[in-house]
C-alpha cells in the first residue's frame, strides 16, 4: 500500500553535476559532448535551461551539428549535437520597464 506524504513532495534534488554559476557571467560558452559533460545534447541543454530559470538566468543556446567527413553538417534530427554554446544572462525583470 503506498504510503501517505504528510508533509507532501520532498524536494527536488538537482542530479546535475554542474554549478553553471562559473559561466553565468553573459559571455558565450562552449562545453563539448564526451569532454565537458557526457549526457546527450538535449539532456544537457535541459539541464542548463532548468538551472538557469532556477537561478534567475535566461540561457541562449546554440547547438553545433556533428558534420561528415567531407565537412557537411548532419541534420540534428538525424545526430546528436556535437557541443553547445551557452549564454547565461540574468533574467530581465517583469517589473523593469
Amino acid at each position: 500500500m503506498p504510503e501517505l506524504l504528510q508533509d507532501g513532495l520532498p524536494d527536488r534534488s538537482s542530479r546535475s553535476k554542474f554549478d553553471f554559476q562559473s559561466w553565468a557571467d553573459g559571455q558565450a560558452w562552449k562545453f563539448v559532448k564526451g569532454e565537458d559533460y557526457s549526457s546527450s545534447t538535449e539532456t544537457f541543454r535541459y539541464n542548463v535551461r532548468r538551472w538557469a530559470r532556477d537561478h534567475g538566468f535566461e540561457a541562449e543556446l546554440r547547438p553545433y551539428p556533428a558534420t561528415d567527413r567531407d565537412g557537411n553538417e548532419i541534420p540534428l534530427a538525424k545526430a546528436d549535437a556535437i557541443a553547445l554554446g551557452v549564454v547565461l544572462r540574468p533574467a530581465a525583470r517583469a517589473d523593469a520597464a
